[in-house]
């Protein structure tokens, strides 16, 4: 769900949690009413702000979210450790939360989401106050809960930031449905024709911008293509890291 700030992404997440009351329409989570004990226990909701316990550690909060999903206190310590290790948090299971940077907080929000493995995902700028490598991180996340089969609303404002794991976007302002559909329909461009080579040869490049003046087309843009900011970030990392070892 796409739309500047304000559009009402954030209320419609919190209509569908039972957090707040439609003026008008209806919601379901898995056939139950928001709010039920059934829509509860199906879904994870990642809202926008923090609202993790400053005087917890990281540990003792996922430690609780455990026990509010109906875990037992064994198995809620064994997967408070394993998601503590996937968020990249060992390091700081026993700090309290106060302490925490925002990312941080993001990451150990998260982990509190998937405590209780829930059927449908509602997740908020799930991405809000990370650094690059963590929301690469993040978008690998999603994508490996879709792949097991789990129903993830994603809000956002940035419009690259979800664009690989997405099936479906809908664009949102001043609480109106605008656009939907799949990333194929909103964004190929049906009058345009882009085509790559490698190696880039000068004379064949010169050629086929030569044959396509003769059929008549004409060359909107004919250059080396750009990788994008995050993709480069990554690379600086990689190549930090390789250079450390």
């Amino acid at each position: 769900m796409l739309g500047p700030n304000g559009s009402g992404k954030s209320t419609a997440f919190k209509i569908a949690v039972g957090l707040l009351r439609p003026s008008s329409g209806t919601v379901t989570i898995n056939g139950h009413k928001p709010g039920t004990l059934s829509a509860r226990k199906a879904t994870g909701f990642l809202p926008e702000d923090s609202t993790l316990l400053p005087f917890l550690s990281a540990r003792e909060s996922l430690q609780l979210h455990g026990a509010l999903a109906g875990l037992g206190r064994a198995a809620a310590a064994r997967k408070a450790d394993e998601l503590l290790e996937r968020m990249g948090l060992t390091d700081a299971a026993r700090r309290r939360v106060k302490g925490f940077s925002k990312g941080m907080q993001r990451r150990l929000g998260v982990a509190t989401v998937l405590m209780g493995d829930p059927d449908v995902f509602i997740l908020d700028e799930p991405t809000s106050g990370l650094d690059p490598l963590g929301a690469v991180q993040m978008k690998e996340l999603i994508a490996e809960l879709r792949g097991k089969g789990k129903a993830i609303l994603i809000s956002s404002h940035l419009l690259g930031e979800l664009e690989n794991v997405c099936d479906r976007v809908a664009f949102i302002n001043h609480g109106k449905l605008l656009s939907e559909g799949t990333l194929e329909e909103l964004l190929r461009e049906k009058d345009l024709h882009e085509l790559r080579l490698s190696p880039p040869d000068p004379a064949a490049i010169r050629a086929l911008e030569s044959l396509a003046a003769e059929k008549g087309l004409r060359v909107v843009s004919s250059k080396a293509p750009m990788r994008t900011l995050e993709a480069f970030y990554l690379q600086m990392l990689k190549r930090d890291d390789g250079d450390k070892s």
